[in-house]
């Protein structure tokens, strides 16, 4: 429940002060606590996140160019803002197949990861159609670092070789942020 706090057991702190890990699975107290807190924070995150959900149909925001993807459970969509122009990515998951906290979760956990200057950001726009959860995300249009692997040899093969980058190894190079022209 979002909000509540987690109570640090007894049992817990005594395993560790023992020199023992049963009940904590190899964790320490500390890391068990600041796991339990990003647990409640993302909870708290997704209870604000149903509250402000924009209910509407996505066609009357964007404006649908092309897929960029399908999977098991959804579709990437590029679209365009219908008033501003802008190109974004639009994640949409069917309702028949995704529960309201599912979507929340992967919404929030979207936001949350998406500060980081090697995953894809998402925007803070979740939209609740009639058949679907979608939500916003920048657009990947260079592909994706699955589509750069060479099969069964686990080597990254770029369409362009970085000069500034410096590395010879491939893998190093795709995980350089500030040697890549696309997001992963």
């Amino acid at each position: 429940m979002p909000g509540k706090q987690l109570e640090e057991g007894p049992m817990e702190v005594a395993a560790v002060e023992d020199g023992g890990d049963e009940g904590l699975g190899g964790l320490t107290v500390e890391e068990l606590q600041q796991g339990q807190e990003a647990a409640l924070a993302l909870e708290d995150m997704m209870a604000l996140s149903a509250q402000t959900l924009v209910r509407t149909e996505v066609e009357e925001l964007y404006k649908e160019v092309r897929s960029l993807g399908q999977g098991r459970y959804g579709r990437v969509l590029l679209v365009t803002h219908r008033q501003k122009g802008t190109p974004l990515a639009l994640k949409q998951l069917p309702k028949t197949s995704t529960s309201l906290r599912g979507f929340l979760y992967e919404f929030c956990v979207g936001l949350s990861l998406g500060t980081h200057s090697a995953i894809v950001a998402a925007y803070g726009i979740g939209i609740e159609s009639a058949n679907s959860y979608s939500f916003l995300t920048e657009p990947v249009l260079h592909g994706d670092l699955i589509t750069l692997i060479q099969p069964k040899v686990g080597r990254v093969s770029l369409p362009w070789n970085p000069p500034e980058c410096g590395t010879p190894h491939p893998l190093v190079r795709c995980f350089a942020h500030s040697c890549l022209n696309f997001s992963l």
